[in-house]
């Protein structure tokens, strides 16, 4: 385990789903803290962020809650898009110093802005990334297609009772 720098695991989350969970626990055995960074967290009910970023922290924490010794190991944090790469990367570097944190994203943008601008990169694997990726799933729940295999068990019900609802609403 790293104990040196903490880890920022940026992402939209929109679901949180199992490849989620699964980048999580293995973060979670590389670096003692796990920031995760809820992206586009000014957006929702689009079609590709249905979710707000206070939903989606609640999907994460239900998540969170499963595992034994998470909770007291994982921190929060919004980032906002903005329309030039260069004013993101700033407000990135001035809250997430590079000297502190590693990055973790599967987003190829976001992996190259960091990089270019001194962050280490995480080498995680993606897991099942064609079956587990978010717009996936989302297009399967807008057309009423079985979604539950694609979630942690702990977002199954809060899926079936909510969040199946905003993807078609914002669909």
């Amino acid at each position: 385990m790293q104990t040196r720098r903490s880890v920022l695991f940026i992402g939209r989350f929109q679901p949180f789903h199992k490849g989620h969970e699964k980048i999580l626990s293995h973060l979670l055995k590389r670096y003692f803290r796990v920031t995760l960074a809820i992206g586009s967290a000014q957006k929702r009910r689009t079609k590709d962020n249905p979710f707000s970023a206070r939903e989606r922290k609640e999907m994460i924490m239900r998540v969170v809650r499963m595992h034994k010794g998470w909770t007291s190991r994982i921190r929060f944090a919004y980032l906002a898009d903005h329309r030039s790469n260069a004013v993101w990367v700033r407000i990135l570097r001035a809250r997430f110093s590079p000297s502190h944190f590693v990055i973790a994203a599967a987003n190829p943008l976001v992996r190259r802005l960091c990089k270019k601008t001194g962050y280490t990169l995480d080498p995680s694997p993606l897991f099942k990334r064609a079956e587990w990726e978010g717009k996936t799933i989302r297009a399967k729940a807008r057309a009423g297609r079985p979604i539950r295999s694609l979630l942690s068990s702990a977002l199954r019900v809060w899926m079936q009772e909510k969040g199946k609802k905003i993807i078609r609403e914002s669909g």
